[in-house]
C-alpha cells in the first residue's frame, strides 16, 4: 500500500478498499468512505492514525474498539463488518451510514424540539445499556459520536476509547481520554470512570439537544473542567423557552457530581426524560447545591494558573467537602482556592449598604418559565415583555421602563429608568435565580455602568457583561442577546 506525500490516503488502495473521501477524523483514527472491491459494497473504514501507531496503548485501544463493536448486537450500535491489520495498519470496516451526526444537526438547526431530543436520547441509551451489560464503558459520549439517518434512526459510534474492567483513563502520554465538554467530574481526577460516567455524559448530550449549547462553555478548557467539577448543573428551561422545568430535574440528577447520585442506568435517564417530555414530574430530584461563599464573584471562572504536567499532587483534603475529595486527585491542583471561590456569582437583594446577606431568594414568579406564546417586547432579546425578562427577577418595577437588557449564558441583567430619569440595575444568576439590585446606574459608552456599596462594578455593554471588584475583572460574559431603548 502506498501513501502519498503528506500522509493523505485519499485515492489510494488499502488492501481491498478504495479510499474515496474522508468522513471524519477522531482522537485515534481517520474514517474514510471506501469501496470494498472484494465484497462490492460501500463501507466506512477507520484506520489508526499514523502518528499514534507507535504507541502500544493506542494500538490496544483500537483493537478493543474492533472487538467491542463486533460483539455488540444492539441495533443502535453501528454494525462492524470486519477488522484486523493490513500492512501494519490497524483498521475496522463498518456499515456506511448515510446521514449527519447529531452535532451537525444541532449546528444546522439549533436546539431540537423536546420530543425529538428524547427520541434520540432513548436510542443512544439503549446502545449504552447494551455496552454496560457487556462490562464496557464508552467514555466519549458526545453529539459527534451519534449518527442519524434521515429518519432519525440513531447509531452510537466510536468505541475506540471504550474500556473494560481494569484500564486507566489516562494514556501513557498523560492525555485524559474523552471530550472534556461532556466528561464526568470523577474523570478529571484520573479515575477510570464506570457506567455512571457515561450517564453523566448522556445528560450533557440531553442538555445540548434541548438548548443547542454544551452545558458549560468557556474560552479556556480549564474553566470547563472546573465547571464540571464544581458548578451546579445548568437548567435547560432557563436557557430555552418552551423547555419544561421537569427537564431541569432530569439534567440535575444525570449530571450529579457524585456517581451514586445519578440515574443507575442510561435507560432510566431516558425514561425520566420521556416523562419530562410528556409533562410528568421526574421521579426524583437532586437538592440544589448551596453556593460555598457570599463574596462577589461570577460563575465565569478567571483564567487559572498554568496547568502543571500530569499527574499532579492533590491539595490537602481539608480544602474541600467530603463529597469533593474524590474529585480532586490528579488534576485539581491546577485550580487554586480562588478558582473554587470564583465559581460563585452572588447577588444581594438590594444595595442599601447594610451587612445583610447578599444571597437573595427570588420571588415566586422567578421560578416560572416564560410562556412559549409570549412575544419579545424588546427587539433582539427573547423572552421579554414591556417590563423585562418574563418569569425572572431581572425586570423593572411598575412605573419604570427598560433602558437596556442583556442575556449571557450565565446571567440576565436589566437597566431600568424611573419616571424621574434615574437608572437602576437588576441582575439575576441563571442557575439558581439569585439576584441583585443597585441604584444609581450611569450611561457609559453604548451601555451602562453601576457600582455597588461593596465596590463591585457592573458594566452592561452591547457585547458583554463585565463584573469587576478590587480593581480586577471577575468575569466578562459575552452577550448572547442585547437590547436597548437608545
Amino acid at each position: 500500500m502506498s501513501t502519498p506525500k503528506g500522509g493523505s490516503r485519499l485515492g489510494t488502495r488499502f488492501g481491498p478498499y478504495e479510499l474515496q473521501s474522508v468522513i471524519g477524523v477522531g482522537g485515534m483514527g481517520e474514517v474514510y468512505r471506501a469501496y470494498d472491491t472484494a465484497r462490492e459494497r460501500m463501507v466506512a473504514i477507520k484506520l489508526l492514525r499514523p502518528e499514534m501507531a507507535a504507541d502500544h496503548s493506542f494500538q490496544e485501544r483500537f483493537r478493543r474498539e474492533s472487538r467491542v463493536a463486533a460483539r455488540l448486537q444492539e441495533p443502535h450500535v453501528i454494525p462492524v463488518h470486519d477488522f484486523g491489520e493490513i500492512d501494519g495498519v490497524l483498521y475496522i470496516d463498518m456499515r456506511l451510514v448515510e446521514g449527519a451526526s447529531l452535532k451537525d444537526v444541532l449546528r444546522a438547526e439549533g436546539a431540537l424540539p423536546p420530543a425529538r431530543a428524547v427520541s434520540i436520547l432513548r436510542q443512544v441509551a439503549a446502545a449504552l445499556d447494551a455496552a454496560h451489560a457487556n462490562g464496557l464503558v464508552h467514555r466519549d459520549i458526545k453529539p459527534e459520536n451519534v449518527l442519524l439517518t434521515p429518519d432519525d434512526f440513531a447509531y452510537l459510534v466510536d468505541f475506540g476509547i471504550a474500556h473494560g474492567g481494569g484500564e486507566a483513563s489516562v494514556t501513557s502520554t498523560g492525555l485524559v481520554v474523552g471530550s472534556s465538554a461532556y466528561m464526568a467530574p470523577e474523570r478529571f481526577s484520573g479515575e477510570r470512570g464506570g457506567p455512571a460516567s457515561d450517564v453523566y455524559s448522556l445528560a450533557c448530550l440531553l442538555y445540548e439537544s434541548l438548548t443547542g449549547r454544551a452545558p458549560f462553555e468557556a474560552a479556556d478548557v480549564r474553566q470547563v473542567w472546573s465547571a464540571h467539577m464544581f458548578a451546579p448543573p445548568p437548567r435547560p428551561s432557563i436557557m430555552r423557552r418552551g423547555v419544561s422545568r421537569t427537564f431541569d430535574d432530569v439534567v440535575a440528577r444525570g449530571m450529579a457530581k457524585q456517581p451514586h447520585d445519578r440515574y443507575p442506568t442510561a435507560g432510566e435517564l431516558a425514561r425520566a426524560a420521556s416523562a419530562a417530555a410528556e409533562g410528568a414530574p421526574a421521579a426524583e430530584t437532586v437538592a440544589p447545591v448551596t453556593p460555598p461563599s457570599t463574596r462577589q464573584f461570577s460563575t465565569v471562572y478567571p483564567t487559572p494558573p498554568p496547568m502543571p504536567p500530569m499527574p499532579a499532587v492533590a491539595p490537602p483534603a481539608r480544602r474541600f467537602s467530603r463529597g469533593q475529595v474524590g474529585l480532586v486527585a490528579a488534576t485539581v491542583v491546577m485550580f487554586t482556592a480562588a478558582l473554587v471561590l470564583a465559581a460563585v456569582l452572588v447577588f444581594s437583594g438590594g444595595d442599601t449598604g447594610s451587612p445583610s446577606p447578599r444571597i437573595a431568594a427570588p420571588p415566586s414568579s422567578s421560578s416560572e418559565a416564560p410562556s412559549t406564546s409570549s412575544a419579545s417586547a424588546v427587539e433582539g432579546v427573547s423572552g421579554t415583555d414591556s417590563q423585562g425578562f418574563v418569569g425572572h427577577t431581572a425586570r423593572c418595577d411598575s412605573g419604570s421602563t427598560p433602558a437596556a437588557l442583556i442575556r449571557t449564558s450565565l446571567s440576565l441583567a436589566i437597566i431600568c429608568e424611573t419616571s424621574d430619569g434615574d437608572y437602576y440595575y437588576r441582575g439575576e444568576r441563571l442557575r439558581d435565580g439569585a439576584n441583585r439590585e443597585i441604584q444609581g446606574a450611569q450611561r457609559s459608552g453604548d451601555g451602562f455602568v453601576v457600582t455597588g456599596s461593596d465596590g463591585a462594578r457592573y458594566d452592561v455593554q452591547p457585547d458583554q457583561l463585565t463584573i469587576s471588584s478590587n480593581g480586577s475583572v471577575d468575569s466578562a460574559e459575552p452577550a448572547l442577546e442585547y437590547g436597548s431603548a437608545q
